[in-house]
Order: C-alpha cells, then structure tokens, then sequence
C-alpha cells in the first residue's frame, strides 16, 4: 500500500480541512516532526483509520467521538480520505476510502446535538463504490494485513516496537508471508507432504502384501 493523498478534517488535532500530497514532493522518503503537540501522530492515526476504523495505536484504540476535533464546531462533519495505490506499472491501481468517524453534530431540527454513527465509502480502480457493508473486509484484502499485523510491520506507533520484538515466531511467520507473498511455497511444501505420507501408505501396503506372500 503506497498513500497518495490524505485528506483531514475535524480529525484529532486538525480542525480545518489539511491536505497531506506525498506524490507532490517526488521522493519515497518522509520525516514527520514538529513539536510536542503538533499533530504528528495524528496524521499516523487518520492513515490507519481511514484503513481499519481504529487510530494508529495497538494499546489505545480509538475509534470514534475521542477521535472528533475540539477545534471547530459541531457543523463540520469530521472525516478522513486517503488516496492510496497498490502494485505498480501495468498493475497500477489506484482506491480512495473516505471514512467518517462516530461523532456528534447539530441537529437538523431544533436545537442541540445528536450522535452520528460512523461510514465508510470505498471508491474501487474503475470509479465504482464498494457496498459499505463489505468495505472493511475488502480493504483488508487489498492491503494484505490486519490492523495488528500492518502495526508491527508497516507504521509502529511510538513505543509499541517492542510488540513486534515479543511476538511469537508463528506470528512472524505469517507477516512474513504475507509481506513477501510466500504462501505459494507454503502451498508446495503442503503438496509434497501429502504426496510423501501418500507414497509412504503406498510402500506400507506393497510391504504388508510382500510380508504376506512371503508367509
């Protein structure tokens, strides 16, 4: 998953509308700083959320009202929009996820504020809308990681490295294989088995057949 454009607003500490380009600068490599404060880990939490429905952090997972900004009022709906790619080349495909989190808002009659659940739109390579219903099994799908797996791998939060340090070896195991695509190796090395313990019950039942003319 390679982020194109990410798009805030009313989100954590970004009350106006804040746009974040990566393809602007043409270059692979970004650093992220300013002070204590400053929004850095919120751009972290809005790419996760737009990916998952939950902020960047393992141990803290917010996902809804804690999530709306404090900085604007009610009227502006909160919402997170990444544009992100996946393959390149001739594979080359482009999505966009918009997704709004649990927050509060104005009514629409009288006065007030009420609640408003949380929605996710995913916009597919041809323009299409993915049905919401399905959109976060099929984000998962397209990114080829859990939230937990695309934490340890992909953006640590700051201090949970040591997460991906303790997990156990089958846990890495599967990370693995789904970051390098080797599951058509698991599957060979699944194939010989069954061969091998087939051939074996073959040579077993040659073996007992022998044993008994012999007799």
């Amino acid at each position: 998953m390679r982020p194109v454009k990410l798009t805030m607003q009313a989100f954590g500490s970004y009350g106006k509308r804040t746009v974040i380009d990566f393809e602007k600068t043409n270059q692979n490599l970004f650093l992220i700083t300013g002070d204590t404060g400053a929004g850095k880990s919120t751009i972290f939490d809005a790419l996760v959320f737009a990916l998952y429905g939950e902020a960047s952090s393992v141990q803290n997972k917010k996902d809804g009202i804690e999530l709306q900004s404090q900085f604007v009022d009610y009227d502006v709906e909160p919402f997170v929009e990444l544009n992100f790619t996946e393959d390149s080349g001739e594979n080359h495909r482009e999505y966009t996820v918009r997704r709004v989190p649990r927050h509060i808002r104005l009514m629409k009659r009288g006065s007030g504020t009420t609640g408003e659940s949380e929605s996710v739109s995913l916009i597919m390579p041809d323009g299409t809308e993915y049905p919401q219903r399905d959109a976060d099994r099929k984000l998962e799908e397209i990114v080829g990681l859990t939230k937990t797996q695309f934490m340890q791998v992909a953006m640590i939060a700051q201090g949970e490295f040591m997460e991906l340090l303790r997990a156990r070896t089958e846990e890495k195991k599967v990370i693995f294989r789904k970051l390098f695509h080797t599951e058509l190796y698991e599957k060979i090395v699944e194939e010989l088995f069954q061969r091998r313990k087939g051939k074996k019950q073959e040579i077993d039942g040659i073996r007992t057949r022998c044993q008994t003319e012999i007799s």
